[in-house]
């Protein structure tokens, strides 16, 4: 219970730096998404079911923000924590090297999969700004990886199974 009201908070914490100071650190205008970053650092460390539901609440939380095309990012999020659990699922966690890259890659991906959703339905989307926001979603990364990691091995976030 306490794991759940943590990354809840976390989440909605980096939810509410997302909208109020990330605008002020752009580059070319654009900023780093926080939400999405821990969503997939954490994904990694954690699993494939840890994955959908921290990419489910995530994304509904970015939903909020998103008008006129509710349930994108849910779906988006969802799919890419998924993939970042099971790639999480194959390497040493402990290194930070393949979960930055993972969280470039992904966030790359999530940028053209929204680009291609909101062009169907006919939502103007600025497409330059895909590749710029992946490379700060890496960068923001390589600082936030390790603390998550660390997080994540705390003795109440580790579920121990009892027979």
């Amino acid at each position: 219970m306490k794991k759940m009201i943590i990354v809840g908070f976390l989440s909605i914490l980096f939810l509410i730096l997302d909208n109020t100071l990330m605008p002020f650190l752009n580059i070319k205008g654009v900023y780093p998404s926080l939400l999405l970053v821990f969503a997939m650092c954490y994904s990694i460390i954690n699993g494939s079911w840890s994955g959908i539901a921290i990419g489910i609440f995530s994304g509904a939380l970015q939903d909020v923000y998103l008008i006129g095309a509710f349930g994108i990012n849910m779906l988006l999020n969802m799919l890419m924590c998924l993939i970042a659990s099971k790639i999480g699922e194959a390497i040493f966690k402990d290194k930070s090297s393949i979960p930055i890259i993972t969280c470039f890659v992904l966030s790359l991906l999530k940028g053209v999969l929204m680009f291609v959703i909101l062009y169907i339905l006919k939502i103007h989307f600025n497409v330059k700004i895909i590749f710029l926001n992946s490379i700060y979603n890496a960068v923001v990364a390589v600082f936030m990886y390790k603390r998550i990691y660390k997080l994540c091995q705390r003795k109440f976030m580790v579920k121990n199974w009892k027979f």
